[in-house]
Order: C-alpha cells, then structure tokens, then sequence
C-alpha cells in the first residue's frame, strides 16, 4: 500500500474536475489502443476525421475522458516541484464525483515493455532488464504497491471498473462495448462502432506509427528502424517469458503473491491469459467487490 494524500495544487485539477470518466493505468497497460479506439469510434459517430488530439474531439457532443498515470506519475516522475504540488495525482472529489476506470496488465509484461519504453524511446533509463526489475523508481514492487492502492481506494465503489488488457486481447467487441456503455453512450452505432475495432487494431496502430499519421510525438517511435523502440511494440500476452531468465521470473511470481487477488493475476488466481467471454458473465453487484469485465 502507497499513502497518498489526494490533493492536486495545480491547474490539472480543473481537468479533473471538467471530466465525465477517468481512465487509470500503469504505463504499457494499452492505454494508447483503448484512446485510438475511443477517438475513432467518436470521430467516426460525429463524422470527422480521425483526430488524437483531445481538444479537438470535444468540440463535439462526446463523454470528456481523460487519461492518466496517477500514482504512479506522481513517485516516479523526475519532477520533485509535481510530487509537492500533486500535479500527477487525482483529487478527491474526482474520486467520489466521476466514473473510474482502471486499466490493468499482467505486471510482468508491464515490466518488460516499460524496459524498452524507458531504454530505446524516452532514454530515461540506461541499465539492463534485470536492473530495472530492482530499480528504486520502476521496481516490480513498486508497481505492486500501487495497484494494491488503487484497488483499496476504488474497489467497492459503484463508479468503478477494471478491465484487463488480456481480456480485451481475447475479446475485444464486447469488451469495448461495456467501456463505452460505462462512459455513458446508451446507444452504440454499429457503423462507428465496427470502424474503431478494425482501425485500433494492433496491425493497423503499427503501421500508422510507422508511417507518422497520427500526427502526435505519442504514437511516433524512438527510431523507426528500431522495432523496440515503437510505442505499439508486441502487444502479447504472456511475452514476458522470451526476455526474463527463469530466476528473474520467479523473482516476479513472488512479487505477484502481494498482488491483490481481483486483478486477476498470478499464481492463486491462475494465468494472466485466462478469461470468460463478456458477453456470457454476469455483471458484478453495483457497490459490491470491484467490477470487472471477465471474471
């Protein structure tokens, strides 16, 4: 568990607090996949064109969401001015006022892709994997921690969901289907709706990156003859097993035993690939145990 006092002292509370639904995540969670897909699916119902800039899309009639890294922005930021002013941080009345949305991934991937992140795009990091897995910012433990916090925190409130990243890899439509019905959209337009899905997939992000067309440094790669260096790297499941040796591996199953058991992940709550299609579970009790898209 991470202590956290919720106060944000900076003009990014206004954003906070203008917002329908925050989206929550660990970096290399998919969020950059779930915002392609919402702006497309907006930018397609509004009949415009494809737009990742946020100002933009909310010109239209369309759910104010906003991304953020939260806690973990807030204690591994290089800024020491952001942690005293909680620049990263979500305030309290969003907590309680707005939809909260968490984003999760197995944190042995997470780890792996935030490695080539940090070592062949930002170039905040110099070491090699089995440093950062220990690393005082980036540590397993850390990211652990702070899950556990959120899931503390938000847990039982009615204005919360987890979605997997697994779960949306196995069963993209349905799950997409219940983020946008959580945002509020009573109607989904099947139009709009079956353009998204094919334009966020992972083949066509690629390409779209390497060709430069979202027009934003988010989707651009830290060297475009580098495949490691992409923001949509491999997308996989489970991939964190072709970079770890067998004693790092372990070294993180044993760091997931911290991990709570809602998340899905782990040893006690099975493999990070397992899943139950969306369309046939049933929704968990508003107020009851955290909300999530497969069971």
């Amino acid at each position: 568990m991470v202590k956290v006092w919720r106060r944000n002292w900076t003009s990014e509370a206004r954003r906070y607090a203008s917002a329908d639904a925050i989206v929550v995540s660990i970096p290399k969670s998919g969020r950059t996949w779930f915002r392609v897909f919402l702006h497309a699916y907006f930018c397609a119902l509004e009949k415009r064109e494809f737009t990742l800039r946020a100002r933009e899309l909310f010109k239209g009639n369309v759910p104010r969401f906003l991304f953020t890294h939260d806690l973990w922005a807030h204690l591994t930021g290089p800024r020491v001015g952001d942690r005293i002013t909680g620049r990263q941080l979500i305030p309290a009345p969003a907590i309680r006022q707005k939809r909260i949305l968490l984003l999760s991934r197995d944190p042995r991937d997470v780890v792996v892709s935030l490695f080539f992140q940090h070592s062949r795009r930002t170039r905040r990091y110099g070491g090699d994997l089995h440093e950062m897995i220990h690393h005082s910012r980036f540590r397993i433990s850390r990211m652990v921690d702070i899950m556990n916090t959120w899931m503390v925190e938000w847990g039982g409130g009615g204005n919360f969901k987890l979605i997997r990243y697994e779960d949306c890899r196995r069963y993209p439509e349905a799950v997409f289907r219940e983020l946008l019905t959580f945002f509020g959209c009573r109607e989904i337009d099947a139009g709009p709706f079956a353009h998204a899905v094919e334009f966020s997939r992972f083949e066509n992000m690629r390409a779209m990156e390497a060709a430069g067309k979202a027009k934003k440094k988010t989707l651009l790669p830290g060297d475009a003859a580098d495949p490691d260096s992409y923001k949509v790297r491999r997308g996989r499941v489970g991939g964190f097993k072709d970079y770890l040796s067998p004693e790092d591996v372990a070294y993180l199953e044993r760091a997931l035993e911290r991990l709570d058991e809602r998340y899905g992940y782990g040893r006690k709550s099975g493999s990070s690939s397992a899943g139950v299609d969306p369309a046939n579970s049933s929704p968990a009790k508003a107020g009851g145990a955290a909300e999530r898209l497969i069971d």
